[in-house]
This record gives C-alpha cells, sequence and structure tokens, in this order.
C-alpha cells in the first residue's frame, strides 16, 4: 500500500499542559491497540498502484455515466436534489485534483451553474412568521412551504458547500464563473438568510459584535452551522469581505469542535447567548475499555436514544474538522480523536472488512428503518480523515477498489454502495489518495 506521512503539523493554537497530556492519551494507547486489528481485506487490495488507480478512473467514469443517464431530467432547483448534488460536485472535484483531467470540473462547473439558474429562474416568496420578505432564487422544499415559503436553512447551505467548492476550484484555474458563483452564494443564500429578520440591519451583521446575531438566525442543530462555517471559510477563501466569515467561522468551530472535558462546563465565549447555543455543542472525550480515547459527537435529535450522532449525520462533523485542521483552526488533539473514532468505533472489520456501525458511539442499532451496517455512511466526510493515517488511508484504497467490482464484500444493502453518489465519491477520493504530490492533504 501507498505510504505517506502523516502531515501532522502543529496548530498555532496551545491547549496548555492540559491539552498535551489528553493529546497523549489520544494517540498513544491508539498506536498499540491498531496493530491488533485484522481487517481481512481482499486480495484486490494488494494489487499494482498504478492498476488500482486505473482500476479507479475506469470504475469512475462508468458509474458517472450512468448516474448522468438516470438523473438527466432532474430539477435543480429542488431542495432534496441540490442537498444531494453537494456530495456528486465532491467527487468530480476530487476526480479532478486526482487526474488533472479539466472535464471533470467542467462538469461539476455546468452542474453548479444549471442549478444556481434554475434557482433564479424560479423563485419563491420568503415568510418570516406569516410576513412577506421578498422574492428570492429558491431550493425549494415542500416541507417547509408554509413557514418560510419553501426555503431552507439545510438545503441552502449544503448545496452552497458544493457550489463553493466547484468555485474555489474554478479559481485555481482562473476560471471567471468562480465569482458568479461565490457572488450567488453570498447575496441570494447567505444574505437572505441574514436578514431573514425584518428587524435585522447590516450594522448588526458587519458590526464587531455581529456574532450573537449570525447564530441567533441560525438553525441550531449541528448540521445547519457547520455546513455554515464551511461556507464561511470558502467565502473568505475567495476573498469576500462584507462580511467577518472568517471569524464567524472560528467562533463556530470553536464550538462545536471544543472538545468537553467537563460535559457540564460553559460552551467557549457564551456569556449572554447561552440561550443561542444548544446543548449538543462541542465533542465528549471517552475512554474505551482498551485504553484508546476517542471523540462522542453528542447526538442533537433529543427524540433519539443513542447519545452519539448517527455515522451519517457525523460526517459533516469529520468534514468539518478536517477542513479546520488544513487551515490550522484545531489542534491534533480533535482530529486524533476523531481518527480514533471513525478507526475504533463505526469501522467494525471483526464483522466485514468493510462494515461501519450506524452510529458514531459503535452501536449499530436500527437507523431511521436500516439495520446494522447499513446506515454507517464514510463518504462526505468521514473519508477525508483518511489523509492522515495510514491504516484508513488503506481502508478506503480498498474500499475503493472494492467498489468498482460492484462492493462485493460490503454488507448486503449498505448505503456506502447503494445510495447514487456513495461509489462516485468514495472511487474519487482513492483515486485522490493515490494521486501525485499532496493532493489529499489540500482543500477543497
Amino acid at each position: 500500500m501507498n505510504s505517506r506521512p502523516l502531515n501532522l503539523g502543529r496548530s498555532s493554537r496551545s491547549f496548555g499542559i492540559a491539552g498535551f497530556v489528553c493529546a497523549l492519551a489520544l494517540l498513544w494507547p491508539a498506536l498499540a491497540w491498531s496493530q491488533k486489528r485484522d481487517p481481512n481485506f481482499p486480495e484486490t487490495c494488494f494489487e499494482d498502484e498504478t492498476q488500482t488507480f486505473e482500476r479507479l478512473v475506469v470504475g469512475f467514469d462508468q458509474a458517472y455515466a450512468d448516474h448522468t443517464t438516470e438523473n438527466q431530467d432532474r430539477m435543480l432547483n429542488d431542495g432534496m436534489t441540490v442537498y444531494y448534488l453537494q456530495r456528486e460536485l465532491q467527487g468530480l472535484v476530487d476526480m479532478w485534483r486526482a487526474t488533472g483531467d479539466t472535464t471533470y470540473l467542467g462538469f461539476a462547473k455546468s452542474l453548479t451553474l444549471q442549478a444556481i439558474d434554475e434557482a433564479t429562474a424560479n423563485p419563491h416568496p420568503l415568510i418570516w412568521h406569516e410576513e412577506y420578505r421578498g422574492d428570492w432564487p429558491c431550493f425549494y422544499l415542500s416541507t417547509v412551504e408554509e413557514a418560510t415559503g419553501g426555503h431552507n436553512q439545510l438545503c441552502d447551505f449544503q448545496g452552497s458547500v458544493g457550489f463553493l467548492m466547484v468555485a474555489r476550484a474554478l479559481r485555481e484555474v482562473r476560471d471567471p464563473a468562480a465569482r458568479d458563483i461565490t457572488a450567488f452564494v453570498e447575496r441570494q443564500v447567505v444574505e437572505k438568510w441574514l436578514y431573514y429578520n425584518p428587524s435585522t440591519t447590516t450594522w448588526q451583521m458587519q458590526g464587531p459584535e455581529s456574532f450573537p446575531n449570525v447564530l441567533a438566525i441560525l438553525n441550531t442543530g449541528r448540521d445547519v452551522r457547520e455546513h455554515f462555517a464551511c461556507v464561511c471559510l470558502d467565502l473568505y477563501g475567495l476573498r469576500s469581505r462584507r462580511y467577518d466569515y472568517r471569524g464567524w467561522a472560528e467562533r463556530l468551530i470553536d464550538l462545536y469542535l471544543a472538545v468537553r472535558y467537563d460535559p457540564n462546563e460553559r460552551a467557549p465565549e457564551s456569556e449572554g447567548i447561552e440561550h443561542l447555543i444548544a446543548e449538543t455543542w462541542g465533542l465528549l472525550p471517552q475512554v474505551a475499555d482498551e485504553g484508546y480515547t476517542w471523540l462522542l459527537v453528542p447526538n442533537y435529535e433529543p427524540d433519539k436514544s443513542v447519545p452519539a450522532i448517527d455515522t451519517s449525520h457525523g460526517n459533516r462533523t469529520a468534514w468539518l474538522a478536517a477542513r479546520a485542521y488544513a487551515e490550522g483552526l484545531i489542534d491534533e488533539t480533535v482530529l486524533d480523536g476523531l481518527l480514533n473514532t471513525l478507526e475504533f468505533r463505526i469501522w467494525a472489520p471483526e464483522k466485514g472488512p468493510f462494515y461501519f456501525n450506524n452510529y458514531a458511539n459503535g452501536s449499530d442499532d436500527e437507523l431511521n428503518g436500516l439495520g446494522p451496517g447499513r446506515g454507517g455512511n464514510v463518504w462526505f466526510g468521514w473519508h477525508r480523515l483518511a489523509a492522515y493515517d495510514p491504516e484508513l488511508e488503506a481502508l478506503f484504497l480498498c474500499l475503493a477498489r472494492d467498489l468498482t467490482d460492484g462492493g462485493p464484500n460490503l454488507p448486503d444493502r449498505a448505503q456506502n454502495k447503494t445510495m447514487a453518489n456513495a461509489p462516485l465519491c468514495l472511487e474519487a477520493w482513492g483515486a485522490r489518495l493515490l494521486a501525485p504530490e499532496e493532493q489529499a492533504y489540500s482543500f477543497p
């Protein structure tokens, strides 16, 4: 298997003596424990790297041709369609980075502009407590028609994460469409929600104390706030300076990726805004019986009996953590803890080489009608952690290679092979892990 340096450069932030001790506790036991696991990978995992890379490219191209044919009539201004489009764009950008072939980036650009054009051509009224707030481009979701006129933060922000991923890639190749995409996200998505409340003023959003005002307009779920943090990082990276995007992203990262050594501690910098912060902020360190420490991502749905987030929704936390680490905004403490969560709680090689538990604490209860091992999705966030761990890199390379054969070694009906974008994203990521230079470590 390909061997890469861990590239674990220290962040400029300091956790002091306590953080240093915790970092060691997270790292050392894991290294000893990992040596005892035998994933029993299939023989195809041990092919020549060049052969594997070529197989992944062919497999992606075949799967994407089928995907395009099956979805040629879809409308990209539909809320759930743009929700899933983000993952398709992720796969296309990864393939461009892996191969250097701009055809993939061209597909991503066309899809993004199509979605923007269709949303712009089909505006819907924005409703705030039965008050009309103007007509806006809309990725329409029928379930919120009465409440907002069909506009939804989760669909908007998840779609925008995909759009800005494409914009950042286009900026690298000096394509002017990057500016159009950036302007749409900033003016037609972000500002729509910033000024959703009619009493909000520009000064409140641009002034030195803007963060509490931003937090007040965001839905309280981790998913919306983690996506919005990524949107802010990308807008800043695309040279947008109309708002304090970098500062907002850092505050959200400090909240949702903070390690809560005491479950009862107050959220950082929360004085006066406690009512705007959900109880499920941060990450909770847990010591396993084997001695390693992992990070529990709290379940933000209060009606669930499992304390940890399900593996699928936890992808957003892992994605944000990989983003934040790449930009020097979190320490190895967080990265190593989430690596342990994936490697020792989610991945269960004793049940099969590519078996992932439904919940991110290692439990495997039914998840929204999905039986054990079927909802442990790892292809739109958790997979990014493989760039920092040789065992996980080997796992995701083998998983991608297996999917080019239809995933015979994955659990029956597991969404890691049955969902439309899963094989595309995993095959593209496998190709990127084998690409020259340091492609796997860069974002988007």
